[in-house]
């Protein structure tokens, strides 16, 4: 059974760009609205030209960002894993998200 274990987190190992990118996005897709709800609740005093100016540029460079260095981070951590720990986290990680999809009525 190791060796198939084995050939498995190879195989997320090679893909562990897209895995990233993929977690990353869903992540932003499902809190994605509450981080808008929020950055207007903060910007809500100052006027229309200005909230534009800032959620665009939150959209645009902000969103860029945070994910790039989030996608990173999450890279860099679990190329660092054994290879049933690495499983594991992925699997738990999606299951995870699909949870809190389900949870915030995403799905």
């Amino acid at each position: 059974m190791q060796p198939y274990i084995h050939q498995f987190a190879n195989f997320l190992r090679v893909h562990m760009d897209s895995i990233s990118i993929g977690l990353v996005a869903t992540l932003l897709i499902i809190y994605g609205g509450h981080i808008n709800a929020y950055f207007k609740k903060i910007t809500r005093s100052l006027p229309f030209l200005g909230r534009f100016a800032l959620f665009v540029l939150l959209c645009s460079a902000g969103y860029a960002f945070l994910s790039s260095q989030a996608v990173k981070l999450l890279k860099m951590l679990l190329r660092g894993q054994a290879d049933l720990p690495l499983i594991g986290i992925i699997a738990a990680a999606f299951v995870l998200l699909a949870f809190c999809a389900r949870s915030g009525k995403d799905v």
